[in-house]
């Protein structure tokens, strides 16, 4: 009898040690994912910051440039989007020489994202972008940056664009229901014209750094920009204004660490549909699937992150250099109704300049190529219909 009861104390203990085993096991692995989930917070926020701080720096936040920018009077947001997506697509090429796997990874999953739209519901919301770019003098990303510095009536574009994230959310289910997916949207260049990735990613950098080249050949970078404090120095943390070319190239260089420390591309749209999914009871989010998806995860709560961060860097960078609330805003009525057409194009597309224009671009995929050309073509159009007409300017 005694010798059963040791045998039984022994396999009970024998039970309790491995039980306690699996639950340090459990308990270290839940440390582990904790420590993880913190580092990509931080790496989000570090990211966000100097996305507004550099975009701040480079004053092509301001509305006047970006609708200049329309009517090809002023040329400092092109030479500086054209230098972001030259460094970003250089960033690309370089993560598939050194980190293939990790880059594929980010490449798949966009390629998934843009599977489910048409080439016509991509070529809409570049449209109409293009038109709330020009009308409101902003972009998605760029309304944070704009609140930031302290742009009068940002805040009203911000409230336009909330508008827009809860309208499309509700509507999501009809709209991409209208039409069918195209295969098309999904491939990308090289796919399309069956040529080596390498040599059309070389190309297209080379195109670009061309084009940026001669736009300050022909309109030096100095006569686009009147200084307000011409005593700051050129480049620092103090500085008014950064060189556009320089500024581009910075921002582009985020897309680089972006990819290889948080396995994402940069974006910043789908932070207004996370912002209004939280307004929902969760019961009445099961009727609308499209906006339940935005309402939980880090990858959602990261974008919201990233924008707060995007405000401080560029609010950070404002007082610094001495421009705090100094730039030119459009009227209140333009920033509600620019705000809402750039983020409900924006979310219809599945982009915006950021998302499509230098992320998806820079990984050439047909569907953000056809986003960006929409969406200037279309703030160009009106920008030159509104300067004819002496409207919006």
């Amino acid at each position: 009898m005694d010798e059963l009861n040791e045998l039984r104390k022994r396999n009970f203990n024998d039970g309790e040690n491995v039980t306690n085993k699996e639950e340090a096991q459990q308990q270290k692995k839940n440390n582990e994912n904790e420590n993880k989930d913190l580092k990509i917070i931080i790496i989000s926020s570090i990211l966000g910051f100097l996305f507004g701080f550099i975009l701040e720096k480079s004053k092509v936040y301001e509305p006047k440039f970006i609708r200049q920018q329309m009517i090809f009077n002023k040329f400092l947001m092109m030479k500086m989007f054209f230098s972001a997506l030259a460094t970003s697509s250089l960033s690309i090429f370089i993560l598939n020489l050194i980190a293939k796997e990790r880059y594929n990874k980010v490449f798949e999953s966009y390629r998934t994202m843009l599977k489910s739209k048409s080439i016509l519901i991509v070529c809409a919301g570049g449209l109409i972008l293009g038109l709330g770019m020009t009308i409101g003098g902003s972009c998605p990303g760029m309304v944070f940056v704009q609140l930031g510095a302290g742009v009068n009536y940002s805040y009203l574009t911000l409230v336009g664009g909330l508008m827009a994230g809860l309208f499309h959310g509700l509507l999501n289910s009809y709209l991409t229901g209208s039409s069918k997916p195209d295969a098309i949207t999904s491939k990308t260049l090289f796919e399309l014209i069956k040529v080596n990735a390498i040599i059309v990613r070389i190309l297209f950098i080379v195109l670009l750094a061309a084009g940026v080249a001669l736009m300050e050949i022909f309109v030096p970078w100095k006569k686009d920009y009147s200084f307000r404090d011409n005593t700051r120095p050129f480049f620092s943390v103090t500085s008014e204004v950064w060189q556009p070319i320089i500024g581009g190239c910075c921002l582009g260089s985020l897309q680089f660490f972006s990819l290889l420390l948080l396995s994402k591309s940069l974006g910043s749209s789908s932070s207004f549909t996370t912002a209004v999914s939280l307004i929902f009871p969760f019961k009445i989010l099961e009727k609308f699937p499209y906006l339940k998806k935005f309402r939980f995860g880090l990858n959602n709560y990261l974008s919201l992150l990233f924008v707060l961060s995007v405000f401080g860097g560029s609010m950070a960078s404002s007082f610094l250099g001495g421009v705090f609330n100094k730039a030119q805003s459009v009227h209140p009525y333009n920033a509600v109704l620019g705000g809402f057409l750039l983020v409900f194009g924006a979310r219809l597309a599945g982009g915006c300049n950021t998302g499509h224009g230098i992320s998806g671009t820079s990984h050439l995929f047909i569907g953000s190529i056809v986003a960006m050309m929409s969406m200037f073509a279309s703030g160009i159009l009106l920008g030159f219909f509104a300067r004819t007409n002496d409207f919006f300017f």
